[in-house]
Parts: structure tokens; C-alpha cells; sequence
């Protein structure tokens, strides 16, 4: 592959080496976070068991808490380099009506392939999902669980971009020069972090990261993969809240 280097310095970079390693020592601790807190004991537990909502918000606030934790490591680092900011890292914004438009567009099409990938991973996948109990009990049966996971899924979608899709692509670039490179990096790093959902699942995640990740280097923003993001994710709350109006 051309045009790879190699600078574990980072002087291009958005932030430290020792931030960088610090953050991803945290991201591959998320399953043993997860083993920890008890955040799976929600696959095991029926959806009309009355410990099925304490269960979901426990795994709805150890998610959250542990990405903005994450969050927190990456804004920490860029600020104490103090070459970039948080607005650089966020990219282009919607600073007028022709940028909305596009910046909508770009929303609108995200949310369509997204769809697209969600659709045809559950019509030929959903017969290898026999270790997803995971993510067949996500779902909301209450207005409490559904209210919980819409807040993990709009902070899935705005710390999961700016972390994966802003800081460790700009830093996975610095590292090595490639874009290529540096996208595949990072979405792996994205995938590894969705193992609990079950083996067959990472292929959508995959598909799904590259798809953002492309969209993020199209617009030269995180905000229409944020929005998008978001959005998707919150398709296991909003059904429900939406029937309940």
C-alpha cells in the first residue's frame, strides 16, 4: 500500500501517543467492563420477567457511561495538545442553507444504505444468529426502557463518531499517512467494541462503519454520521414511543 509511514510520535496528530494508547487500552477493556457490571445479564432475562427493565437500564447506563468516558479520554488529549479543537474534529458545519441541504442529503442517504444493510443482514443472516441473545433483547417493552435506550443511542451516535470517526481516523492517519489504512484501523477498533452483540452481528457492524466512515471523508464532517448514526440506533426506542402518542 502506498504512501505508509510510520510516526509513533504523532506530530501530525490530534492528540498525544500516550492519550491515544490510554484510550484504546480503555476500548478493549469493554468487555471485561461489561463482564464486570453485569451490563449482559439482560440477554438471560425474558422480556416479561419484571427484572427485564432493571436489567436493560443497567446496560443502558454502563454503555453510555463508559463511552462518554471515552469521550472525555479523547476531547482531554486534543485540548491538552492544543492543535486541533473540538470544532476541527467535528469538521464542516451547517453554516448556511446550502450547506444544511447537502449536509440533510447526506443524512437521508446514510439512513437508506443503512437500511439497506439492517434489511438484508436479518434476511440472510437472522438463521446464524444463535449468539445474538444480546441484541434480541434489546428491545423496548415499556416507556422507561424505551426512554433509556433512546439516550445510549443519541449518545452512540454523537460519542461513537467523534471518537471513531474523528479522533482515532485522525490519529490512525498521523500514525501511519494512509487513509486507507487509517479507516480500516479505526473501524475495526469499532467493530471489536460490538463482540457482546455475537459473531454473525459483526458483519453489519463492519459494513455499517465503513459506511460512516466514507461518509465522514465524503463531507469532511462527523455530523451527518452522527445524526444518522443516532437515528438508526434509535429505531429500538422510537417505534414503541411513537405508538405510545
Amino acid at each position: 500500500m502506498k504512501g505508509i509511514r510510520f510516526d509513533w510520535r504523532l506530530k501530525d496528530g490530534i492528540a498525544g501517543p500516550g492519550n491515544l494508547i490510554v484510550l484504546l487500552a480503555v476500548l478493549f477493556c469493554f468487555p471485561l467492563v461489561l463482564r464486570a457490571t453485569g451490563a449482559l445479564a439482560l440477554s438471560s432475562i425474558g422480556p416479561q420477567d419484571s427484572q427485564h427493565t432493571p436489567a436493560l437500564l443497567r446496560f443502558c447506563f454502563v454503555v453510555a457511561a463508559f463511552l462518554w468516558i471515552c469521550f472525555a479520554i479523547a476531547l482531554f488529549g486534543i485540548r491538552i495538545r492544543g492543535t486541533s479543537s473540538f470544532q476541527d474534529v467535528i469538521g464542516r458545519t451547517w453554516n448556511s442553507w446550502q450547506a444544511v441541504t447537502r449536509g440533510v442529503g447526506a443524512v437521508l442517504l446514510t439512513l437508506v444504505a443503512m437500511f439497506a444493510v439492517g434489511n438484508l443482514s436479518n434476511t440472510f443472516l437472522a438463521p446464524f444468529q444463535h449468539d445474538a441473545a444480546a441484541t434480541r433483547a434489546m428491545v423496548a417493552y415499556n416507556t422507561t426502557e424505551a426512554l433509556a435506550f433512546l439516550v445510549l443511542a443519541l449518545t452512540a451516535g454523537f460519542v461513537e463518531e467523534f471518537v471513531f470517526r474523528g479522533y482515532l481516523q485522525r490519529q490512525c492517519q498521523a500514525v501511519f499517512g494512509n487513509t486507507v489504512l487509517a479507516s480500516a484501523l479505526q473501524v475495526a477498533l469499532f467493530v471489536q467494541g460490538h463482540f457482546y452483540q455475537g459473531w454473525i452481528r459483526l458483519i453489519p457492524v463492519l459494513l455499517i462503519g465503513a459506511l460512516l466512515t466514507g461518509v465522514a471523508l465524503w463531507r469532511k464532517s462527523l455530523i451527518p454520521g452522527m445524526i444518522a448514526h443516532g437515528l438508526g440506533d434509535s429505531l429500538v426506542a422510537l417505534p414503541y414511543l411513537i405508538r405510545q402518542l
